[in-house]
């Protein structure tokens, strides 16, 4: 069994130029200048988050600025405490610039003076798309083996639930989230890595943010201006064919602008813009789209007003009784309605036979349909028993079906929970 690994590592060698090989050494002495270890931990989880703490990787694009690269699901969606550590340097606390679920990305900040002399900014490849059997790094954490790379090659960028992605075989484990693929000619940042296929159904299906995609983000938060992907009022669809996006339904300001069938040809010029994530791109920071479309055969151009999209960084919620109630995080569900994101195991909350997804009507007969009104009704009955009313989904949340159940909790420990600036 040991001679058939050798050979095909041997093959693999081959695989790539002497010349690339030599560059290949030079792009890992550089990303272990750049590449940092971040550690999160979250204590009151929201949506999909897990309470405890967690290992990514991610990396320096601004000493300036002290901004780092990395994903979103590495510094969580939830209120979290976030520690950076370049290579052979002590940790230091970090804070949320910009979280992008949509992306999975995050930008995030340490203070510039903890910055290593010997740090190097990387540099993101911004024009155009990277080019399928380009040879790449990534780099990161992979299982906690810290600084190290892997290598392969760009397989093509695809689509994954309408969301832009940059496709490779390079090898990716948990500690390589939010860590660079790194074009080893140029040595610039492709992408930046997010996730891979379940290893038990696929080998080598590896994916990571698109460089572009991230540079937009940049570009608008340095000029100031608020890169929050808008909620657009439009479904697409796809055909099965590659780049090609269809309109399913439009809806607000735009169904009387498109209609079921156009297809996206260009997105401000952009005739790459035939990914849903493309089109939210062009749509960050701005307050109109030109959208040119195929209808009946014909080519045609529509202006779309963008519409406006709330900061998705600093999540709040309510404490009480080891449970916390928020709004969703999703931006397609809706605000007024108050979830359980997270129930401590032993908690009063667990006790009374609350639970995670659970939905909270009302307390004590009174309605709640924001955060501030769940607030004051359980600081009006701390130390007291209330009677909640709460809707459970049936089968799953997207069913539409619901059991109404009431449930006795006696209110203690009610606090407002969320994110908190740490760097000095």
């Amino acid at each position: 069994m040991i001679r058939p690994i050798f050979h095909v590592a041997a093959m693999v060698a081959l695989a790539w130029p002497l010349g690339v090989q030599a560059q290949a050494v030079d792009v890992i002495e550089q990303a272990s200048r750049y590449t940092v270890k971040i550690i999160t931990a979250v204590d009151y989880p929201f949506g999909s988050d897990k309470k405890g703490t967690g290992i990514g990787s991610g990396f320096l694009i601004d000493k300036e600025r002290g901004w780092l690269l990395t994903n979103a699901h590495v510094v969580k969606k939830s209120p979290s405490t976030i520690r950076v550590s370049f290579k052979d340097q002590p940790f230091s606390a970090a804070e949320k610039v910009h979280v992008d679920n949509h992306l999975d990305l995050a930008i995030i900040r340490i203070d510039p003076k903890r910055i290593p002399e010997r740090a190097l900014e990387a540099k993101l490849k911004c024009d155009g798309e990277s080019q399928a059997g380009a040879p790449v790094i990534a780099f990161g954490h992979p299982w906690r083996l810290d600084f190290t790379a892997t290598r392969g090659i760009v397989s093509g960028t695809k689509s994954l639930d309408g969301e832009e992605k940059l496709q490779t075989d390079a090898a990716l484990n948990p500690g390589n989230s939010g860590g660079p693929l790194i074009d080893v000619e140029s040595g610039r940042i492709v992408g930046v890595n997010s996730s891979t296929l379940s290893k038990n159904v696929s080998e080598g299906l590896n994916f990571a943010v698109p460089a572009p995609l991230v540079c937009r983000i940049v570009d608008l938060l340095k000029a100031g201006r608020d890169p929050a992907p808008p909620r657009l009022p439009v479904i697409f669809a796809t055909s099965g064919r590659e780049r090609e996006l269809i309109i399913a339904e439009a809806k607000d300001g735009w169904a009387d602008k498109l209609k079921s069938g156009d297809r996206i040809l260009a997105v401000n010029g952009d005739e790459n813009a035939r990914f849903a994530s493309r089109v939210i791109s062009h749509a960050r920071g701005e307050q109109k789209l030109v959208v040119a479309i195929m209808r009946n055969g014909k080519k045609e151009n529509v202006e779309l007003p963008v519409p406006a999209e709330l900061d998705s960084i600093r999540r709040k919620g309510i404490h009480v009784s080891g449970m916390v109630v928020s709004r969703s995080t999703n931006a397609d569900y809706d605000p007024s309605v108050m979830w359980v994101h997270f129930v401590d195991d032993a908690s009063i909350a667990e006790q009374s036979l609350i639970g995670e997804g659970d939905q909270l009507v009302a307390v004590d007969g009174q309605k709640v349909k924001n955060q501030e009104e769940v607030l004051a009704a359980f600081s009006k009955a701390d130390g007291k028993e209330v009677e909640l009313i709460i809707r459970r989904p049936k089968f799953s949340m997207i069913s539409g079906r619901f059991d109404y159940l009431v449930r006795k909790l006696d209110v203690t420990d009610v606090r407002e929970v969320g994110e908190q600036t740490r760097v000095r």
